[in-house]
Order: structure tokens, then C-alpha cells, then sequence
């Protein structure tokens, strides 16, 4: 009879026990030799068969063997005994094809054992799968009790890897992994290998840990144990002596561009090959030996790397340093950024200074101009390698942060912390938004360029702006500026000014921004009153003597002080003023207006008899505060032509004389007409002294002057000096308030609190400046003295608050 797929032999009888020992066990062999072609449907069933019938039998017990009766005739589990005999023959059934596959494998070394072992391991793979399918009866019944009994019994297809473990692979792997270890040398040295030999054995590795009854913990003990550890050692050693190699003959870059592509290369390989749960472990092995092991040797190349302003190496450092100490490998160089940048700033700012004093007195807007653009320049470039070389890292974006505030608020022309950066600040963005400040426009440059060039240097400002400590006195300042700008309509665009007060409100909030906000809404009420006052002069045939512009602002939203002298104005003025006050009192019976002399100004036309060429005829135009127009005016004859004089001397006034007839005190007379004096218009009698009240003024009949228009009411630097100065004491004192409000909201939440507590807190709260200790002393005496707090009686160190 021709033996086919279907059966080794006829199936025996259901009864006769070895005879169906024997059938099974040629199956046994059948499939192990040649699982893909070994049963088809009708032998599997016979197989299946066999295996059912040898455990429904029950076992009774002859002294020369083996005899049987049906499971319903014994005593116990029906199939116990015979399962627990099937399942050890099984048992050495394997064993005995696994010594054969040992006596194969030292045939092969290298390579070729690589090669056999994983056909080998595909082959058993596949016949363990079919084995398991015909003992599934087993698997169902016996070894599903024993495994409920808590014996340690597992199913067949775990048996079966366990056997190729024990019986196999404990033997030739120590052979096998010189064989993994040595194709990985070969590829790491550029040889060509089959890396796919490594990965089927890795993956089997895993498998065999699958352990379906062994403790979950011990799934990869084979592959971690017998594989991993090793094999990362092997690795190590490799690296160490090619890294030690490296650093001896070639430079620190030489060695991170070979570093960054083997570990690029191991990377790529390690994805392929090793399972998942190990990736880190090997690369942190790697990282380990080729950059922890060197990272002095590195860190100490950053700083020549940032002099030299080399991305590609700086971002390649980056890189290596991020993979150690899951990132914190890092915190080295962003301590070194931190400091160099700090460096480079407060070296800008030094050469700045040096600049600016070799140049002599230089203007105020001038140095703002400098010192902003030398911060920029700092900061525009290492945040642009942040970006570049180091991908926006919140580290080291942070110590640049840092570095920043540090250099931008106390340096050599900031010499302690405080006021000057803000202000300088304040100053560089008036000249950004002033006219005539030759900063943004250009001639010939389209509109929507100059536009953009503006916003961008506002954006710029702003950025620095996050850096002030102190951004309460930039707002002050900023606010003043702003306040001149509008007064003097000097704002080179109005669409200037709106983005740069929704920019400042992005980064400080609306409680700043509001009230220069209101800055705009009084210019535009202003203009629609004095065009309606304008018509009401119509109506009511009251004849103006000149053009006039009124500016009705609210006290509550402009930094503009009342002003400290008296003012007595010419007639001309005086009826105009009081017209306009009636106007506007009968509109609002209930407000009072303020007269700002000090910041009002206008323009007045001046003959003189020696004048010549266009002067002759239209005389000149000067442009003057209203205290040097009131001054001027006193030497304008009554019985002169227009605003000429009719003697060619002109009247001779003392200094007393032009204070009784304008009001004005002496200094802000001297202040006033010191400009004048210098152009030689008017001329005193002692002007190389210190004006007393007998010093004489008289018009210059000689004057003459290549321009038709004459300016003289810019800012005094003497005025300037006093409105910081007085500006400055504003502020102290607007922040005594914010402590003392800060202090208040605490305690009214905590109601009783610890003296350095409650001085811990308010620094917190308060943002707008660093509030020093000796303040919020101050402000809690200020605070007892006002019974907002008391002090405990149990303790003077703790503070009670009263509602």
C-alpha cells in the first residue's frame, strides 16, 4: 500500500493504548521533519483523533505493562492519568528531535549557523502551531485542570519553545551570539552583511521569553538575559576603543560629525533588529560611551563654537547632548548660553558707551537710538541661533531670556537697576513714532514699506520692553511722550501709534493701554469743539486775530502737570482765551479748565529794520512756547505796523520789568529767553553772567538769519533734567501705593499673617517693578498708622488686619 499525507499508518484501535502511542509519535516526527508537507485534512483528523483516544482511556496498572478500560469504569478525573502520560511522552518525543537538531548545529559556524538556526526556528515554528492543533483535546481537558490546580502545566506550543530553550538553545547560544556579535563588527566596519540574519534571531529570542504560566516579569528574561545584556556590552567595547581612537586623532567637530553618523546608523539598525522595549537601554548605552564619557571635552567647545557663530556644529552638539540624561545633558550648555550671551550683551552695550563719549554730548534720542539698537542687535542674533541651532528649546530659550534681562537693565550706561533702561527705551520708541526723526521713513520709500519698517522696529521695541524690570517707569515715560506727540502733533501716522498701544497691550494689559487709548479719543473730541467754537465765533461775528487750536484733555488719562508759575497773558491772547472758556462752560458748567501754558505754543512774525531779501518783506516766522510769545510781545510797540516795532532801537526792559508785566518768575524767564538771547534776536546786557533783576533786554535791530523760520521751542535740556527728576518722584510714589494696595488685598484674604510672609507675598503680587524690602516695611508702618493693620499682641512680628 502506498503511504500518502493522509495517515503514517491505518489508526489503530481505539482501545489498544501503545499502538496509539506509536501512531502519534510517527506523526510527531512527520511533522517536526517536514511541517508543510506533512498531514492533509483527512490525516489531521486522524491525528486528532488518536490523541483524543489515548486520553479517554483509563490507565490500569499490570506488572509487565499496560492495559485499559473505558474512562467510565475508573475512579477519579476521567483522562488523568493517561493525559499526565501522553503529556511526558510528548515530552520526550521533542527532546529526542531536539538532540538531533544539536548534533546538525556543529556542523555550522558563523554565518551558516545564523543561517540554520533561524531555518530551524521558522521550521519548529510552523510544526509547533500544527502540534498544538492536534493536541487541543489535551490542551482543553487535562492541562486546563492542572493549570486550574495551580501545577505548574502549560500548553502544548509553549512546551514545545520551552524544550527548543532548554534542549537547544542553552547549548549553542554562546556560539550563536559570537555569530550575531561578529556580522554587526563586519557591518560597523562597512563590510556587507545580512542584517536580516540578526533580526530573525533577536526575534526569537523574544519568543522563547513568552512564558504563558511563568511570571509576567520574565516574559524577556531570555532576551534580555541572554541577548540584550551581552550584546550591549559587545557594543560598548567596540565604541570605546573606535571613540578613544577618534578623540587621539582627529578634533572635538571631526569627532561629533563621526559620533552624530554612527549613532545615526545605529539608530536606523537598532529599529530593525532589536525589540522595542529595549531601544532606550541601548541607546542610552551608546550615548553613554560616545558623548557622557567626552561631555567635558564638548561642553568645553561650545564657546569657541558661539564665537564662531557655527550652526551646523552648534546644532550637532545640541543634538549629541540632548540624548544624554534625558535632556538634561543640556542644562551644561544652557548655562554656557546664558552667561555668553549676558557677555555679549553687556560688551555692546560697553562699546555703545565708549562710542557715544568719544563723540562728545550727543542727544538724548541718540543714545536711546544706540543703546536700543545694540540690545536688538545681541538679541536678534542668538535668538536667531536659538531658532536655528538649538530648535527653540524652552531651556535654552529661557536662559537667553534671562541673559537678556540681566544685560539689558543694568550696564554701563545703566549703571544700576532702576530707571535708566526704561527710559532710554521710552526715548528710542518717541523717535520711532516721532516726525522728523529721519529713523523710518525714507525718501522715495513707498508708504506701505515705511508701514511695515515701522511695525517691524515696534515689534523690536516691544521685545525688549518684556525684558525691563522695571516696566512701570517705561510706561510713565512712554506716556509722556506719547502725551507731546499729540499735543504737538508730532506722531509721523496715526496708524504708528495704534499698533504700537495694541502691542504694549498684548504684553501688559488693558490697565495701561486704556488710558492712552483715552489720549486719542480727547484729540478727536478736541478738534470737533474747536471747530464748533470756530463757527460760534462765525455766528456771532467775534473777529479771531489769529488761528487758533484748542486741546481739551481730561487730567485723569495725561501725564501733564499744571503749571508752576503764573501767567499774564498779552491782550491779543487774553480775549481769545476767555471766549473760549465761556464756550466751553456754558457746553460744561461743571468742569474747570486748567490752562497748560507750559505746553502750548504758536507761531509769531517779526520785521526787523536791517532785514534783507525775503525777510525784508515777509519778515520772519519764529516758532515759540507761549512764555517766550508772551515775553516777545512786550517789545512790540502798540503803535507799530502789524507785529513790527517802531524805533530802531526798540523798548529796553529789565529783567524785573518782564516778570511784573508777564507774571512769570525769574528762572523760568532766564529758561525761556535763553534761546532767544543765543539766536541774537533779543539781546541782554549781561549775558555772560547770571541774570539778575537789573539785567537789560532789547530787540536785536541787526538781526538777520538764512532762514525764514526760526524754532525756538524745543526742549531745554535744564526742563528735561527737572521733568525726569520730577517724573522719577511720581513714580516713587505711585508705587508706595501699589505696595500699600498690594499689602491690603493680601490681608484682607489671609486676615493675619507673619511679618516675612506678608513681605514674601506682596514681592510675588507685584509685577509692574521689584518692590525692595524697605518699602514694604515702610508701607505696613504707613498702613498701622492708617488702622488698615495692627500689630498681633501675642507676637509684634505678626500683623492682624482690620476691616
Amino acid at each position: 500500500m502506498v503511504e500518502t499525507r493522509s495517515m503514517v499508518n491505518a489508526l489503530p484501535p481505539s482501545g489498544n493504548h501503545d499502538a496509539i502511542w506509536v501512531y502519534i509519535n510517527n506523526g510527531l516526527s512527520r511533522v517536526l521533519n517536514n511541517p508543510a508537507d506533512s498531514l492533509d485534512n483527512t490525516g489531521y483528523i486522524n491525528f486528532y483523533t488518536a490523541v483524543y483516544n489515548y486520553c479517554t482511556l483509563v490507565q490500569n496498572s499490570v506488572s509487565d505493562g499496560f492495559s485499559y478500560i473505558p474512562t467510565d469504569a475508573g475512579h477519579g478525573a476521567p483522562g488523568t492519568t493517561s493525559g499526565r502520560e501522553l503529556y511526558e511522552r510528548l515530552k520526550v518525543s521533542i527532546g529526542v528531535y531536539m538532540s538531533q537538531v544539536v548534533e546538525n548545529s556543529r556542523l555550522h559556524t558563523g554565518d551558516g549557523l545564523l543561517t540554520f538556526y533561524n531555518e530551524q526556528w521558522t521550521k519548529f515554528g510552523d510544526s509547533a502551531k500544527l502540534i498544538h492543533n492536534n493536541f487541543s483535546y489535551l490542551n482543553r481537558h487535562w492541562i486546563n485542570r492542572e493549570q486550574e490546580d495551580g501545577n505548574n502545566v502549560c500548553d502544548v506550543s509553549t512546551l514545545m519553545f520551552q524544550l527548543w530553550r532548554d534542549q537547544f538553545f542553552m547549548q549553542v547560544r554562546n556560539t550563536l551570539l559570537d555569530s550575531v556579535f561578529n556580522l554587526m563588527t563586519r557591518i560597523r566596519n562597512g563590510q556587507v552583511a545580512d542584517l536580516n540574519l540578526v533580526k530573525s534571531v533577536v526575534d526569537s529570542f523574544v519568543s522563547l521569553g513568552n512564558d504563558e504560566t511563568g511570571v509576567q516579569s520574565k516574559k524577556m528574561e531570555v532576551y534580555d538575559k541572554y541577548f540584550l545584556k551581552p550584546f550591549i556590552e559587545a557594543t560598548a567595547k567596540y565604541y570605546r576603543i573606535e571613540s578613544d581612537r577618534q578623540l587621539q586623532e582627529g578634533t572635538i567637530i571631526e569627532y561629533m560629525v563621526k559620533v552624530s553618523a554612527r549613532l545615526h546608523e545605529e539608530d536606523d539598525r537598532a529599529e530593525l533588529y532589536l525589540h522595542e522595549s529595549s531601544l532606550t537601554e541601548f541607546k542610552d548605552a551608546l550615548n553613554s560611551v560616545l558623548i557622557t564619557r567626552v561631555k567635558d571635552k564638548l561642553c568645553a567647545e561650545f564657546v569657541t563654537l558661539l564665537d564662531s557663530r557655527e550652526k551646523g556644529d552648534l546644532k550637532r552638539l545640541y543634538t549629541l547632548m540632548g540624548r544624554t540624561g534625558k535632556g538634561a545633558g543640556l542644562d551644561p550648555l544652557r548655562d554656557l548660553f546664558g552667561s555668553y550671551v549676558k557677555s555679549a550683551g553687556l560688551e555692546a552695550v560697553n562699546q555703545v558707551s565708549s562710542a557715544t563719549s568719544a563723540e562728545g554730548a550727543s542727544s538724548a534720542s541718540n543714545d536711546a537710538r544706540q543703546f536700543v539698537l545694540a540690545l536688538l542687535s545681541v538679541y536678534d542674533l542668538y535668538a536667531e541661533l536659538l531658532h536655528d541651532s538649538f530648535n527653540d528649546d524652552p531651556g535654552f530659550s529661557k536662559s537667553l531670556d534671562y541673559a537678556c534681562r540681566e544685560f539689558f537693565n543694568v550696564n554701563k550706561m545703566c549703571p544700576e537697576e532702576g530707571s535708566r533702561a526704561p527710559q532710554l527705551l521710552a526715548q528710542y520708541c518717541d523717535t520711532l513714532l516721532k516726525k522728523g526723526s529721519g529713523n523710518v521713513r525714507t525718501a522715495g520709500a513707498e508708504i506701505a514699506s515705511d508701514e511695515d519698517a515701522l511695525e517691524a522696529q515696534l515689534s523690536q521695541a516691544v521685545s525688549v520692553y518684556r525684558f525691563i524690570k522695571a516696566p512701570d517707569v517705561f510706561q510713565k515715560f512712554y506716556a509722556q511722550h506719547l502725551a507731546r506727540r499729540l499735543v504737538y502733533e508730532q506722531s509721523v501716522s496715526s496708524h504708528g501709534e495704534e499698533t504700537m498701544i495694541s502691542k504694549l497691550k498684548e504684553v501688559s494689559g488693558v490697565d495701561f493701554t486704556s488710558k492712552l487709548s483715552r489720549m486719542f479719543t480727547d484729540m478727536t473730541v478736541s478738534k470737533e469743539m474747536s471747530d464748533e467754537f470756530k463757527e460760534r465765533c462765525r455766528e456771532t461775528n467775534f473777529n479771531l486775530p489769529f488761528d487758533l487750536d484748542m486741546k481739551i484733555l481730561h487730567t485723569v488719562s495725561w501725564p501733564l502737570n499744571a503749571p508752576e508759575t503764573k501767567l499774564v497773558l498779552p491782550p491779543q491772547l487774553s480775549s481769545v482765551c476767555d471766549k473760549y472758556t465761556h464756550f466751553y462752560q456754558a457746553k460744561h458748567n461743571r468742569r474747570k479748565l486748567n490752562w497748560m501754558w507750559q505746553h502750548s505754543k504758536a507761531e509769531i512774525k517779526m520785521f526787523f529794520p536791517k532785514a534783507t531779501g525775503p525777510a525784508a518783506k515777509a519778515g520772519y516766522i519764529f516758532m515759540v512756547s507761549t512764555y517766550q510769545l508772551a515775553i516777545l510781545m512786550l517789545f512790540n510797540a502798540e503803535s507799530g505796523p502789524g507785529t513790527g516795532y517802531d524805533s530802531p532801537s526798540g523798548p529796553t526792559l529789565t529783567l524785573s520789568q518782564i516778570s511784573q508785566a508777564t507774571g512769570l518768575d525769574n528762572s523760568t524767564i532766564t529758561s525761556e529767553i535763553d534761546s532767544i538771547c543765543r539766536a541774537r534776536v533779543l539781546i541782554g546786557s549781561n549775558s555772560d553772567n547770571e541774570p539778575t533783576d537789573d539785567t537789560t533786554y532789547k530787540l536785536n535791530a541787526d538781526f538777520k538769519s538764512k532762514r525764514l523760520r526760526v524754532n525756538f521751542a524745543g526742549a531745554k535740556k535744564q526742563e528735561q533734567k527737572r521733568e525726569i527728576t520730577d517724573t522719577m518722584r511720581s513714580i516713587n510714589v505711585d508705587r508706595m501705593y501699589t505696595i500699600q494696595a498690594a499689602i491690603v488685598r493680601i490681608m484682607k484674604a489671609r486676615k493675619q499673617l507673619s511679618h516675612r510672609q506678608l513681605v514674601e507675598d506682596t514681592i510675588s503680587q507685584i509685577k509692574l517693578f521689584q518692590a525692595p524690602v524697605a518699602d514694604i516695611k515702610k508701607g505696613i508702618d504707613t498702613l498701622i498708622d492708617k488702622e488698615y493693620l495692627e500689630r498681633s499682641e501675642g507676637s509684634r512680628d505678626v500683623y492682624n488686619y482690620l476691616a
